[in-house]
Order: structure tokens, then sequence, then C-alpha cells
């Protein structure tokens, strides 16, 4: 019942952001609609995975360290629409990564137990999807800064299976993310990017951090390479999941 309020209020702190940012004044320029495309795609591998599913009565175990899990590649696609300093975007962001391995002693993983010694193989799959807002609240020759906020469905799983027993747990929930946006323009034509979403509550935390460097190819069309990292997880209610996700990132802003 807690969870279930604590998810209530964040999910209202989200609306509230967002209807601020709706009524904000659009631009002291001409509003000028802009569309966008952007795709992202590179590798990722995890720091550390940790499950505990359930709370009570499973075994906590490492998908990274009990098993071994190597890099994946990722593709992450965005949509959006720029409106003055009025930024609302679509995202679109699946994930799957693999482990294999064998366990040093038995592990319960969702009402099922698995043997030691047997190959087991693993899915870890986090499957995001966000609407964002963000708002330009300071704008120079070389400075750009936005705040807002995104509203992310996140459908979350992990599979064991070995030669015996098999079992999935799988979770799909609503969660508010506070975000925040810098480009600064260090050399013509080069920007360094900087992209933050992030929340934390007392049943759990998320952050998504991008730290890039991007080149103008033509006017309307950007290549941005850099550094990613996904962390968070929750491990005050049924399930207990944190994971730390590296990214390698390159990619493309085509805007229309």
């Amino acid at each position: 019942m807690a969870s279930h309020t604590n998810n209530s209020i964040l999910i209202r702190i989200a609306i509230i952001i967002f209807s601020l940012g709706a009524s904000l004044p659009l631009s002291t320029h001409a509003a000028r609609t802009q569309y966008y495309l952007d795709a992202e795609t590179g590798s990722v591998m995890a720091g550390h995975n940790t499950v505990k599913i359930p709370l009570k009565g499973g075994t906590r175990f490492s998908l990274t360290d009990d098993l071994r899990s190597g890099a994946e590649p990722y593709l992450r696609v965005r949509v959006g629409r720029r409106v003055g300093r009025s930024d609302w975007s679509f995202l679109a962001a699946p994930l799957t990564l693999r482990s294999d391995g064998t366990f040093n002693r038995a592990v319960t993983f969702n009402g099922e137990v698995f043997a030691a010694g047997l190959p087991t193989k693993a899915v870890y799959r986090f499957n995001s999807y966000r609407v964002k807002y963000l708002y330009e609240f300071r704008h120079s020759e070389r400075l750009s800064l936005r705040w807002g906020g995104a509203l992310k469905l996140r459908h979350a799983g992990i599979t064991l299976k070995n030669s015996v027993t098999s079992s999935e747990s799988k979770n799909t929930g609503f969660v508010p993310l506070a975000a925040f946006s810098a480009q600064y323009a260090f050399s013509p034509g080069y920007l360094l990017d900087l992209d933050i979403e992030a929340l934390g509550a007392p049943q759990g935390r998320a952050e998504d951090v991008m730290l890039a460097v991007s080149r103008q190819l033509r006017p309307g069309m950007r290549l941005r390479a850099g550094y990613r990292f996904l962390e968070g997880g929750s491990g005050a209610g049924e399930v207990y999941t944190f994971a730390w996700l590296h990214y390698w990132l390159a990619g493309l802003t085509w805007e229309f």
C-alpha cells in the first residue's frame, strides 16, 4: 500500500511538471515549429546487475558476477517537436542483455530452485518508453539550458533457464523523472551535450545520463558520439533489482 501511495505521489509530481511546462510562454522569439528524429546506437554492457525475486524468500544473485554477461548492441529512437522554447518528444528504448554460466550454489528465483553446477542462461529485458517535455530557460550564443520532466513506461523482465528449470519474472509500471539538458558550443559546429533524466524515491531510483560531443554535418543534421549510463532499481516492494549499465554511443539527429 505504501509503494502504491508513493507511486501516485510521484506521478502527480510529473503531471504538475508537465502542466507548468505547457503553461510557460513559448518564446520571446517567433514560435517556429520544428520536428526532429533522433536515432542512437552502439554497445551496452552491465557493470553490475543484482537480482532477488521475490524479496522475501528469493536468493540474491548477480547476472554479471555469478553468471557472465557481455556487451550487446542497442538502438534508441526519439521523435520530437519543438515550438519556440518548448520541446516535446517520445522515446522508444528497448534493451536486452544475456548472461550464461553456472551457479556455485542453489538459487531460488521467482518460486523456482535452480541447482548449482548446471549450465544456466539468463535474459534481462528493460524496455523503456518515455514522453518528455523540456523548456529552454536560458539561451545565449554558446550555451543552452533546458529543464522539464519525463514520464516513463517501464516494461522489464528477467528469465532464468537451465536443462531442468525455467522461470520468468515480469514487471510493468510508470516512473516519473525530472529532466535537464545542456548544450555548450565550444567550437564552431561542435557542441558538448549533457542530458539527464533522474529521480529518487524511498522505493527506488532511476538515472539516465548522457555526455557526448556532436558535430553539425549540414544544416538540420548532427552526428554525436559519447557515453551514457543507466542506473537504478527498486528494493522496497516485492522484488530487489539494481543495475548499472554502460553505453558507448553514436547518434544522428535530423531536424525537418
